[in-house]
């Protein structure tokens, strides 16, 4: 991976291919996690979404995008650890399929940079109409979470779980976050993002170098001090588990979450063990908690894990009947201890790599798995060649994912349950 510094703290990657008829263009901001920030860089995502100084509302972004030949456009936020991204992308045909589309290269340069560098403002404010209509919308979506009630559940499991404030919130901020903030104090936090931001782009697609920078010299790049950006994050072991039980009354099963901590320093070399455990323990529908606990005993309609390399946490959610939990509960701690215990066989264990492999090499074929991949790699100062990580988890022994498995300690459960009957 070439990285091209455009500026200090302004980075290129281009990702040049004939394999794909698209062209891809992502530029990422990247700020420490902040409480007091997160929910204004989310309403900042919310705003240069759907109007620019140019394009003055949604109708005449999307008129742009079809003059793009269909173009994508799109924001996002996201968190890595303790940092926090607000992202942009755009996706088009490539211009060197397209007849007498000379301009569009430039064209679709110019449409991202307007709605990332020329907002739609008054002065030392964002739109006043605009910013009501997009404010309430960012409430509505964080208002809503409280209907996905698996979504619920596992934010409520993540402020239990995690004991930095910053890290327990969602990466959009919360409904009282979005409430206190005016046009002009969100566009300040716009501005902070504009000139003290790490900015990373990538260009993926049917591009030469000099084209892509030829376009981003048009761009309002200024250099910014170097920030210590830490995109991992570990905490200390808790002595005990902390547990919440909630009742609602809109719901007739139950939610069942749990969080495990397993203390690995991020460069570790047995997060790739860890990878294998993960999809073994229930991340793969050949792991324990899939054939042992939804297929075998039918205790739940769904169950699975997740490991977070960047955290450092593993969660387990299942969707059960409500007099089912504490069974389900004490089965999933069941196959935990027969991981550590190396009751598994060889087969499963096989079964388990092959899938890991296979999924991640047929990530390699999508430009946006690539895009974040080369963004995490940017971030982490990281790189892992294809054949290397194949191999590394090739190599991962019974013995190595036994030993791990016994590092791994429940640190938090939320149930969600509905209102007992009268």
């Amino acid at each position: 991976m070439k990285k091209i510094q455009l500026k200090s703290g302004v980075t290129l990657v281009i990702r040049p291919t004939t394999q794909f008829k698209t062209l891809h263009i992502a530029v990422d901001f990247a700020a420490p996690l902040l409480t007091h920030n997160v929910s204004a860089r989310a309403l900042v995502s919310y705003l240069t979404a759907v109007s620019a100084k140019k394009y003055p509302d949604q109708q005449a972004v999307a008129q742009k995008t079809i003059d793009l030949y269909g173009a994508q456009y799109q924001t996002d936020v996201l968190r890595f650890g303790q940092t926090h991204h607000v992202r942009y992308s755009l996706q088009l045909p490539a211009p060197t399929y397209i007849d007498q589309a000379e301009h569009l290269l430039g064209d679709a340069f110019a449409f991202l940079r307007d709605m990332i560098f020329d907002p739609l403002v008054t002065p030392q404010q964002f739109d006043q109409a605009t910013f009501d209509k997009e404010q309430q919308s960012l409430i509505n979506e964080l208002a809503s979470i409280s209907d996905d009630k698996r979504r619920y559940a596992m934010l409520k499991l993540r402020e239990l779980s995690y004991s930095e404030p910053a890290m327990q919130r969602s990466s959009s901020g919360d409904v009282s976050g979005v409430e206190q903030l005016t046009a002009a104090t969100t566009y300040a936090a716009y501005q902070n993002m504009m000139t003290s931001d790490a900015i990373s782009i990538v260009v993926f697609g049917d591009i030469d170098e000099a084209r892509v920078r030829a376009e981003l010299e048009k761009w309002p790049l200024t250099a910014r001090r170097a920030t210590m950006l830490q995109p991992f994050y570990r905490q200390g072991l808790r002595p005990q588990t902390v547990e919440q039980t909630e009742r609602q009354a809109d719901i007739n099963q139950a939610i069942l979450t749990l969080s495990y901590q397993l203390r690995l320093a991020p460069d570790d070399p047995k997060r790739f063990t860890a990878l294998v455990f993960n999809a073994l323990f229930g991340g793969s529908p050949v792991s324990k908690l899939f054939t042992e606990i939804r297929e075998k005993e039918s205790l739940a309609y769904s169950i699975y894990s997740r490991w977070q390399h960047d955290t450092g946490f593993l969660t387990v959610a299942a969707g059960l009947a409500a007099d089912q939990v504490a069974e389900t509960d004490r089965l999933i701690q069941v196959q935990l201890q027969a991981i550590q215990a190396g009751d598994f066989s060889a087969a499963t264990l096989a079964a388990v790599k092959a899938s890991l492999i296979n999924d991640y090499l047929s990530q390699q074929d999508s430009p946006n798995s690539d895009i974040e991949l080369v963004f995490s790699r940017l971030l982490t100062n990281r790189q892992t060649h294809v054949s290397e990580w194949v191999a590394a988890i090739t190599a991962v022994t019974p013995a190595d994912v036994a030993a791990l498995a016994d590092q791994v300690k429940l640190q938090g459960r939320f149930t969600l349950m509905p209102e007992a009957e009268e």
